[in-house]
């Protein structure tokens, strides 16, 4: 069951590596199996990869009973599936995929002997969402054939993978890890091997200039969501979406791309949301967060003393140029953290992180975002956005909505591209 997807021509199917029998490796292993391809799914211990086996074959079952899949594709799905400990049993694999911890020596450990073991031509991918593939590829044998395949959780739902060419990976290596992708029904987006990739990166404003907006004391937690579930659309508003991530894991990207980028404004860790950290208010995993789940529906958990919000004539013109909600409050919440999300999606473009394109295509499929930053930055007019960027940038202390010299053409060029 080898096919082509409209996206790329016909796949030869064949066998690859999962390392790890978490969520995202079952996840990366029930993709490849009903694509057709055998799966040796490893883990450091065999129950792990057994029990990894056994949750893909109910998975399966599930998608049966809703009638996603027919019997005949579960069991050759199945029978594709072949759990095992023993590193050796990846000899003949044309790809081992890594989904381990997030850790650089462990990956790097991981792999070394298994690079050693592999056929020259064969490739190695990393999962990683947030780690340097080229500080991993230097550390192993055929560090040219090292490339990044950073699928999105839930791995088997999720449509997007990021593929991330180290320094030393070569160019068909990357362009046969985007066609196998999607040869199994993905689509692709290509990011440079930078902090965060694309999504890490764009996303980040979504949160951060949410929190800064609480800490401001323009509006809480509660209020937020609700404008940018009902105003801009969002699935989830960033509040409750940190809550679902964990506030620890969504901080410690943060502050990994922050660091690593030379810590812009732009970027910068929310100290209230580092505060919830601290405390060990994780989210949903420990009942309290930005909200508290003991109760039901659950309820904010944190407060600020309310500032009124002072908007100036320029502003005010900005934001009625970017959007009609109302109150106008709304309509500053709303603008504020999509102008951020465009500015960063800019700033990424112009250091050349991944194209216009790209980056829409992966904030769309990979977040969820209702739009691409330069879909919305084109529909909305690039006056408006340049506009609304320097009435916030004056408004603000750090300079953080300062846009790259780039804003205008990248913003056009895009417009013309899709249309």
């Amino acid at each position: 069951m080898c096919g082509a997807t409209p996206q790329t021509a016909s796949t030869t199917c064949g066998t690859v590596g999962i390392l790890g029998a978490g969520t995202m490796g079952t996840g990366i292993a029930q993709v490849a199996a009903i694509a057709g391809w055998d799966v040796r799914l490893i883990d450091q211990e065999v129950e792990a990869a057994e029990a990894g086996q056994q949750l893909v074959v109910k998975r399966l079952d599930r998608l049966v009973e809703k009638g996603r899949i027919d019997q005949g594709d579960r069991d050759a799905g199945v029978a594709r599936l072949n759990p095992s400990n023993n590193i050796k049993h990846l000899a003949d694999c044309d790809m081992v995929i890594e989904a381990i911890v997030e850790d650089l020596s462990v990956k790097v450990e991981t792999l070394q002997p298994i690079a050693e073991l592999l056929s020259p031509d064969a490739i190695i991918a990393t999962n990683t969402s947030s780690l340097s593939v080229t500080d991993i590829a230097r550390e192993l044998t055929g560090s040219e054939r090292v490339v990044g395949m950073h699928f999105f959780n839930p791995a088997a739902l999720m449509p997007l993978v990021e593929i991330i060419r180290g320094q030393e990976t070569k160019a068909a290596v990357a362009d046969q890890a985007a066609s196998i992708a999607m040869s199994w029904g993905k689509t692709t987006v290509r990011a440079s091997d930078t902090p965060g990739f694309i999504v890490n990166r764009v996303a980040r404003p979504y949160y951060l200039e949410a929190w800064r907006l609480y800490e401001d004391g323009y509006a809480t937690v509660e209020a937020i969501d609700e404008v940018m579930r009902d105003c801009a659309k969002f699935r989830m508003g960033p509040f409750e979406l940190t809550d679902l991530i964990g506030q620890d894991v969504n901080t410690a990207t943060t502050r990994s791309v922050w660091e690593r980028l030379d810590c812009p404004a732009r970027l910068a860790p929310s100290a209230a949301q580092e505060g919830l950290v601290a405390k060990g208010n994780l989210g949903r995993k420990t009942k309290h967060g930005a909200y508290d789940y003991t109760v039901d529906p659950p309820t904010p958990a944190i407060e600020r003393t309310a500032v009124e919000l002072e908007i100036d004539d320029s502003l005010a013109e900005a934001l009625s140029s970017f959007s009609s909600a109302e109150p106008i409050q709304h309509r500053y919440i709303c603008a504020r953290i999509v102008a951020a999300i465009i500015n960063e999606a800019a700033w990424a473009a112009s250091q050349d992180v991944a194209t216009t394109n790209d980056i829409d295509i992966a904030l769309r499929l990979g977040t969820n975002y209702p739009k691409g930053p330069f879909e919305w930055a084109a529909e909305v007019g690039v006056e408006c956005i340049e506009n609304l960027l320097k009435s916030l940038n004056a408004q603000s202390e750090d300079g953080r909505f300062e846009p790259p010299e780039q804003l205008v053409s990248l913003i056009n060029t895009h417009s013309g591209e899709s249309h």
